[in-house]
């Protein structure tokens, strides 16, 4: 098998031998490229006649005509086929009356013609049938395009009545045509057995599935060629517009995924916002609560946990024997806001001592032995007057616990 590379992945190719009772002995090979390699589907041979073929193929077509009708002639070289110089190899030939090959080996051509209404007649039956060509060659040429691919043994070779002699350089010395005449061994395409009357088939299938590749051995038909370049420009159209589609849906996914992403932040920056919303609207919440318990704790004179007896004997014994306590209050009422609100508020963690000292420096020691208790967080010295009658220091504390 071969290493191929064309967009083309099917095609037929026929040999249409035109008998000498007018029947057409036809030789289907259908070829289909899978993984760069070209591997025979099916092969088949049956006559028809030109009222109807039998079992026609499907898909792309490329026909090779062989046998009654067709004039072959050996000649030098010719680039470019005109009537004049065709006339000198076939006298009386006029070029609207046939269609001519030319193929050109080395330093010859082989001029292949046939009378135009002989091939349209069977074109026609062709197309009644469903079925386009899309290359029409004549004779046994064809054969050059797999020649690299036969088992060759010296420099001739023999298949299916066709005798071809080539040089040293593989380019066609001499043809023949013998009828009966058969392969002197079995004949491979590479490692495959084929029979050698599907050879030329198979040549029309290769060459139709290369022609972008080789140069094509065809009839200077535009109506034919016509039909691959419609067929080149739909294959065309396909792969561009399989490429378009294939752009557009890795662009509708490409949006998708965006927009997905962008959705999904967008809902957790919305659930984020939701939830700071709720824990602000919690706060506040809980700062009211707060707030209205502390209110109701200052209206009942909490003393923060700690019993009023505990509070005036931690005092009591730390106050100098020198100082006369004349007043204790614990959590006094708030005398603005009774006077305001006309209800009795107090004023929790708060102590107020009031009495009487020979000197400042006993007030200080009891300020400094008030400071030491674990539980009083400041004590201040609010009040302090002489007493002139009494001869003593009058002072006031106030102690935040």
């Amino acid at each position: 098998m071969l290493n191929l590379k064309n967009r083309l992945t099917n095609c037929t190719g026929a040999e249409v031998r035109i008998n000498a009772d007018g029947t057409l002995d036809i030789r289907w090979v259908k070829l289909s490229l899978d993984k760069k390699l070209v591997h025979i589907e099916a092969k088949k041979r049956h006559t028809s006649t030109l009222q109807k073929i039998e079992e026609p193929p499907l898909g792309n077509l490329a026909v090779t005509l062989t046998g009654k009708g067709i004039l072959l002639k050996k000649t030098k070289k010719i680039e470019e086929l005109t009537e004049h110089n065709l006339q000198h190899i076939f006298p009386n030939f006029k070029l609207p009356e046939f269609y001519v090959q030319n193929f050109i080996s080395g330093e010859d051509s082989f001029i292949a013609i046939i009378r135009k209404e002989t091939v349209d007649s069977i074109i026609q039956v062709f197309e009644k049938q469903g079925m386009k060509i899309l290359v029409l060659s004549l004779g046994p040429f064809l054969a050059d395009q797999v020649i690299p691919q036969l088992n060759i043994y010296g420099q001739t070779l023999y298949f299916d009545g066709h005798h071809i002699a080539l040089n040293e350089d593989k380019n066609w010395k001499d043809y023949h045509f013998k009828v009966d005449a058969e392969a002197k061994f079995t004949i491979k395409i590479d490692m495959e057995v084929i029979p050698e009357h599907f050879i030329l088939a198979y040549a029309a299938a290769f060459q139709l599935l290369l022609h972008q590749d080789l140069d094509v051995i065809e009839v200077d038909a535009p109506l034919i060629k016509n039909n691959l370049l419609e067929l080149a420009a739909k294959l065309k159209f396909e792969k561009n517009g399989a490429l378009a589609l294939g752009g557009f849906f890795l662009l509708l996914l490409i949006n998708f995924m965006v927009f997905s992403f962008f959705n999904s932040s967008n809902q957790e920056l919305a659930g984020r916002a939701g939830q700071q919303s709720d824990l602000s609207a919690n706060r506040e919440k809980l700062e009211t609560e707060v707030k209205e318990k502390e209110s109701e704790v200052k209206k009942l004179g909490w003393n923060r946990g700690l019993s009023y007896a505990f509070i005036c004997d931690q005092l009591g014994q730390r106050i100098p024997k020198s100082i006369v306590l004349t007043e204790l209050s614990v959590n006094e009422p708030d005398k603005l806001r009774t006077g305001v609100e006309k209800e009795v508020v107090y004023e929790p963690g708060k102590i107020k001592i009031t009495g009487e000292a020979a000197n400042i420096y006993a007030i200080n020691d009891c300020i400094f032995a008030f400071k030491q208790l674990h539980w009083v967080k400041d004590v201040q010295l609010e009040k302090y007057v002489t007493d002139d009658q009494k001869q003593t220091q009058v002072f006031t504390l106030l102690l935040n616990y």
